[in-house]
């Protein structure tokens, strides 16, 4: 996990505006939310940013990665991944296939966000049903939001040694004429095998494959300190126009994201089964449309439309050369919202949204049939402020219809399937006083299996195992409770929140048993299932020393999720605690933290437990001349210690880096 760079005293802004404001930190809860949630932005983005949006976030309360070594890491939030973790970009999905498989990339840039929002409660209807977790809201200037009254930019460059990582990127927005703002913005990112901090196998596996009589098979165990078949490269470019007129402004913005990258082998203790090396190509295009209309007077407050379409694709390919899969992913999503002045004490706002999708995948043997997805949505939200409570209330209505061709390769007959959808969250915050405040969230959701769910039927490189889809699955449906404290006395600030979710008929890949080709066999699946947790965050300031400002901040979350037979819901992230001291001044900030994440044994069926670790991380941030350069240096995993994370299905096979010491330089103008 990164450090983060160090945290200042903003009581003041708390009360002033209900947030708690962290500059340099990593949250910005809202004060009177009656959900938590998080924001990463300035410094701290600066500072946590990696190649992944998973790895990017995975500091934050109730978030982990999933891991599929350095290119490909989905965030997962209180244990959620896939579909009930919304990924979007600037309001609108992220348009790949990440949510597939664990091995396909985020087509998000961290690199390129100016702020990243995890959403829960009444406000994510807005976007999704059923996403439990949350949705991930990346916001860039891509498409500008503001005209800027001179040029602005950044440049940055960043080396880590891990995986000898090159990171190199630049940004610029300015004004032309009285009307226009235009961005323009690129990354480019190359790296090599990553460096473990001990054997690429997991205790566990190391042990079977010690057992082997085959030579071969037994020298797998002594596989250690480099992680193959993991280097890569990627860069992306994006450009943006807008026009902003006295109540209207519409823009538009195209990028491009072309990435190569390696992906970690699953070693097969079975002689007769060899251990290929597997790669992806990846491409997408992408065009962003934007509009706003603000007419004033005493109702409306502002129409907002969003549209955007993305071609993707993607090649999988041995090492040798061997096409074995091509990927191809059209989608587009477009929506109106409407949000009115406060009235009385309401305030209301609402919209549609519609989606669309063609995927296919080819090869000698496709991983589904091609199938189109459309799908409509509406949407309201209510805030009623009667302080000191104020209470959110959000709806949300879904159709969905998915048509799956006959494939002659898996010789499936084609399937039509129709779902609709409904969701309803109510949530209430009361303000004690200006330091304290208690919320409380109640939530029903409905969501439609996907099409990977449905009519997946072969061997996927990103669990490493065979696929069985479900096409009678029907609707996945929960209901929850979430309640949150946040309060600060004097120096000290504490959010302390829990949570609660039970599902009827929670969706999942189940592991069978069964192996195929030296491969195990996962069957999706709809049984009882049951979410508990918590996150509890502290901050406090202890001194100022010379000019410096001294704080300290400690971090619990946990999750924990069963079967209706009494077994655990796989690849759920265990306890994490985590504690760190920092220091601030106006040339320089640094932070020196220790995370301990603990053994997992709370595993689902053929699931190994996961040994706990122990990561130390230090930042310095260093601005010799002012604001506009920063120089920093980085040590993550300073003991090199072996660390494997429980969401990922590759655990076993591929640890996170091991001692990374990275430097970097940030420069605005």
């Amino acid at each position: 996990m990164p450090a983060m760079a160090g945290m200042a005293d903003d009581s003041a802004a708390m009360a002033m505006v209900g947030e708690i404001v962290v500059t340099g930190s990593r949250l910005r809860p809202r004060f009177n939310a009656p959900v938590g949630g998080s924001t990463l932005s300035g410094d701290a983005l600066a500072t946590a940013v990696r190649a992944t949006l998973g790895d990017t976030l995975a500091s934050l309360p109730g978030v982990s990665s999933t891991s599929f070594g350095p290119s490909a890491a989905r965030p997962v939030l209180r244990g959620f991944t896939g579909e009930r973790t919304r990924l979007l970009v600037d309001d609108i999905a992220s348009l790949d296939v990440s949510g597939s498989s664990p091995d396909h990339a985020v087509a998000i840039n961290p690199l390129a966000s100016e702020r990243i929002e995890i959403l829960r409660g009444p406000g994510a209807l807005a976007f999704a049903s059923g996403a439990v977790g949350g949705v991930v809201n990346s916001f860039s200037q891509r498409v500008p939001r503001k005209r800027p009254d001179a040029v602005h930019g950044l440049a940055s460059a960043r080396f880590g040694t891990a995986a000898d990582e090159t990171s190199l990127g630049a940004r610029i927005d300015a004004p032309l004429g009285q009307r226009l703002a235009v961005h323009f913005d690129g990354q480019f990112v190359r790296y090599g095998n990553v460096d473990i901090g001990g054997p690429v196998l997991a205790p566990a596996v190391r042990t079977m494959a010690l057992a082997s009589p085959v030579p071969a098979t037994r020298g797998l165990a002594a596989l250690r300190g480099v992680l193959p078949n993991t280097a890569g490269r990627t860069y992306e470019v994006a450009t943006g126009l807008t026009w902003f007129g006295d109540d209207v402004d519409i823009g538009a913005g195209v990028s491009f994201v072309d990435s190569r990258y390696g992906l970690p082998t699953r070693f097969s203790l079975d002689p007769a089964v060899g251990n290929p090396d597997s790669r992806i190509e990846l491409q997408q295009a992408r065009v962003d449309l934007r509009g706003g209309w603000r007419p004033g007077g005493d109702v409306i407050d502002e129409v907002r439309l969003r549209f955007g379409f993305a071609d993707y694709a993607h090649n999988e390919r041995l090492t040798t050369g061997l096409r074995t899969a091509r990927f191809r992913n059209q989608g587009w999503e477009a929506r109106a919202e409407l949000g009115t002045q406060k009235l009385g004490v309401v305030r209301l706002s609402g919209g549609v949204q519609v989606t669309g999708r063609d995927f296919e995948v080819r090869g000698d043997a496709p991983l589904l049939p091609p199938t189109t997805t459309r799908g409509y949505a509406v949407f309201s939200h209510a805030e009623i402020d009667l302080a000191p409570l104020r209470v959110e209330a959000a709806g949300r209505f879904e159709r969905f219809d998915v048509a799956a061709q006959r494939d002659p390769i898996l010789a499936n007959p084609a399937t039509q399937r129709g779902y609709n959808a409904g969701s309803l969250s109510l949530g209430a915050n009361y303000r004690f006083d200006e330091r304290l405040s208690l919320g409380l969230n109640a939530q029903y959701g409905e969501r439609a299996p996907v099409v990977e769910e449905l009519f997946t039927q072969g061997t996927d490189p990103g669990t490493q195992g065979v696929l069985l889809g479900n096409a009678a699955l029907g609707l996945e449906r929960s209901w929850g409770i979430e309640g949150v404290v946040r309060g600060f006395a004097g120096p000290v600030t504490v959010e302390a929140s829990g949570y609660y979710y039970e599902f009827p008929n929670y969706i999942f890949a189940g592991e069978t048993g069964e192996v195929r080709a030296g491969l195990p066999v996962f069957q999706f699946q709809a049984q009882r299932a049951q979410y508990h947790g918590f996150e509890v965050q502290l901050r406090a300031d202890i001194a100022r020393v010379a000019g410096w400002k001294l704080g300290g901040s400690a971090l619990v979350d946990y999750t924990a999720a069963t079967l209706a037979d009494g077994s655990p819901v796989p690849r759920i992230p265990p306890l994490r605690l985590l504690a760190g001291l920092t220091a601030g001044s106006a040339r320089a900030d640094a932070r020196f933290e220790v995370e301990w994440v603990t053994r997992q044994d709370a595993v689902g069926a053929f699931e190994t437990p996961t040994p706990s670790y122990v990561s130390v991380n230090f930042n310095l941030t260093a601005r010799p001349f002012g604001e506009a350069l920063a120089l920093t240096l980085s040590a993550n995993n300073l003991t090199d210690s072996d660390a494997r994370r429980a969401a990922s299905f590759l655990k076993d096979y591929a640890p996170i880096a091991g001692r990374d010491i990275r430097v970097g330089a940030r420069y605005r103008f």
